[in-house]
């Protein structure tokens, strides 16, 4: 044990270092934009240090321990929200100098709409944060002797450890360093339990709809809404977004969605290969404890406390990242506008660490007080609830600026989130509860469109 907890130690120590030197004089704008400095690879490494964390490993692991390829739909369909983020929505975005979500909405449909939208990706992101909370504490409890209360604690120590210091300008050398580590790490893992257990997979069965392996394995409605819901979400996402805010100019922002576009899918390949290694081995474990078991059964202890801790910073890494988002939302978007010139450039440094502060400890109290349940359904409701909400008012804001009034974008949007928590609670299932409220925020769109184009005779403008 004193072996695997040197090397957890030193894991835990090199990054922390690494966030307190890179976010060393962070001044306002570096702290919620790194100073509109990203490279492509800083861009790159901010959303995928906020987009891989614990759905991506433990959670991958946990899923397709149970239900076999279907656990691919996070990775993959973050992988395409990536794609389509820096094919569509990298450069106008950039083009805008703004900071976040709801400011670009104002701009265009005024401050109802934007409310209403940041509603939802504040909501939707909180309950992804908490989905972190159950993977680290699932990842710690497996090995040490905590209570919930204690683990939850330890987590949430680590991730204001993260951020504190330099927000993003600390936060998107720590991802570039995390997803490196990370790839070190399930590289290694998926090569062992291609030797130690027999994942069987093969692509025509990865593509077939078998009830306890395939890609559709549970159900095909259930599989395509989750891979949908993560394109919305990463397209309706603040961090996401803002990494693209902070980057040096328009061609950086797009070629850093592009190169999380092409990394994180082949994550979620090696996550599964560890599910399937111990599910052939016949292993009966809680599925969440399928990859903190691993690591402890198949690897001497210092290896072992090495791959853990890459594990742990992975899951840190993506609360650290989410949170600062919220934590930029809630500041810039609720209180910074109501404060005076002089006050706001005295209290905004001030403000954005309290608003991280914040959001940490009320996602600490509510994994606490949650129940059980797979993590990652807690990320798909979380994508989802974002992009029924926010989608349609930044894609018409892009586009078609000129099309519907404020009122029809305003009225997609509480749809969208509407439709989402109404379907969610009559039917108690959240993951189809996004098409619902994507469908319904469509509609309303698509109706507001029709009326605009017979009103004004010519198309659309």
């Amino acid at each position: 044990m004193i072996l695997f907890g040197s090397a957890v130690f030193l894991v835990l120590l090199f990054f922390l270092a690494l966030g307190i030197f890179s976010g060393k004089g962070a001044s306002q704008e570096k702290f919620s934009l790194g100073g509109r400095q990203l490279s492509s690879r800083g861009v790159g490494g901010t959303i995928l240090g906020a987009l891989v964390g614990g759905a991506s490993t433990v959670g991958t692991a946990e899923m397709a321990y149970v239900h076999g390829f279907a656990a691919w739909w996070f990775t993959l369909g973050g992988g395409l929200g990536c794609l389509f983020l820096g094919l569509l929505f990298a450069s106008p975005l950039r083009k805008t100098q703004l900071t976040t979500i709801p400011q670009f909405l104002a701009s265009r449909f005024g401050h109802p709409v934007a409310r209403t939208a940041l509603l939802a990706t504040v909501l939707g992101t909180f309950l992804s944060v908490v989905a972190q909370f159950f993977a680290g504490m699932a990842l710690l409890r497996n090995l040490f002797p905590l209570s919930e209360f204690q683990s939850a604690l330890v987590i949430a120590l680590l991730i204001l450890g993260f951020l504190l210091f330099g927000g993003l300008q600390s936060y998107s050398a720590l991802g570039e360093a995390k997803i490196f580590f990370l790839y070190g790490v399930l590289g290694i893992c998926a090569f062992m339990a291609c030797i130690k257990g027999n994942p069987e997979w093969s692509f025509s069965r990865i593509f077939s709809c078998e009830s306890s392996y395939g890609l559709l394995s549970r159900g095909i409605l259930k599989d395509l809404t989750s891979g949908f819901s993560l394109i919305l979400g990463v397209l309706s996402t603040q961090i996401y977004i803002q990494a693209l805010y902070g980057a040096k100019n328009e061609d950086t922002a797009r070629k850093g969605a592009f190169l999380g576009a092409l990394l994180m899918p082949p994550l979620g390949i090696l996550g599964i290969l560890i599910g399937l290694s111990v599910r052939s081995l016949g292993i009966s474990i809680p599925p969440s404890q399928v990859l903190p078991y691993f690591l402890s059964a198949f690897f001497p202890p210092f290896i072992s406390g090495l791959l853990w801790g890459g594990i742990l910073i992975t899951i840190i890494g993506c609360a650290a990242g989410l949170s600062l988002g919220i934590a930029t939302n809630v500041v810039h978007d609720l209180l910074l506008p109501n404060l005076s010139g002089k006050i706001k450039k005295k209290l905004s440094l001030v403000l954005d660490r309290l608003g991280v502060l914040l959001i940490v400890l009320s996602s600490t109290a509510i994994a606490l007080a949650s129940g059980k349940c797979f993590i990652l359904q807690w990320s798909y409701v979380s994508m989802g609830l974002r992009g029924a909400g926010a989608f349609f008012p930044i894609f018409l804001g892009i586009f078609f600026p000129q099309t519907l009034p404020p009122s029809w974008v305003l009225a997609s949007s509480f749809g969208g989130i509407g439709g989402t928590i109404l379907w969610g609670g009559i039917t108690r299932n959240g993951e189809h509860a996004l098409l619902a409220g994507f469908l319904l925020s469509g509609s309303i769109v698509l109706v507001g469109a029709m009326r605009h184009f017979i009103t004004h005779k010519g198309g659309l403008s």
